[in-house]
């Protein structure tokens, strides 16, 4: 089955990149520019992961996790942090609202790759669980 991934990015080049790896990789990959239109298409698409900038105009990523998690359609659906704060404080309080996962720009296709599979297979996992 093929995996749908939601990437939230208000940089255009950089959205196009993240999406290119992954489309490459055989993902379904769907875009927003912001927070707010990213959180419509979460609703109406139910991804299987959701990566998102941090800092972005009409909603930043932490008010986007924020909302997702209060959204009974949503709140499962596994987030990671894609930022270009590389600094301890951002990080702290990205897993402090709990994703487990931090990408910091620019994106390498190694690393992006090792965090996406790693959370979705985490994610798999949990789902099966509690479906038993």
């Amino acid at each position: 089955m093929k995996k749908n991934i939601l990437i939230v990015e208000d940089t255009f080049a950089v959205r196009e990149e993240i999406c290119d790896i992954l489309r490459m990789e055989g993902f379904n990959v769907f875009e927003a520019e912001n927070g707010k239109t990213g959180f419509q298409i979460a609703k109406n698409k139910k991804p299987n992961l959701i990566i998102t900038d941090i800092l972005m105009p009409e909603m930043n990523g932490f008010e986007l996790f924020n909302i997702l998690a209060e959204d009974t359609d949503t709140q499962k659906i596994p987030v990671i942090f894609l930022s270009a704060k590389a600094n301890k404080e951002a990080v702290l309080r990205g897993k402090s609202l709990g994703t487990g996962d931090y990408i910091i720009k620019p994106v390498s296709p190694d690393n992006l790759l090792n965090v996406v599979y790693n959370r979705i297979n985490n994610y798999s996992s949990i789902l099966k669980r509690s479906n038993s």
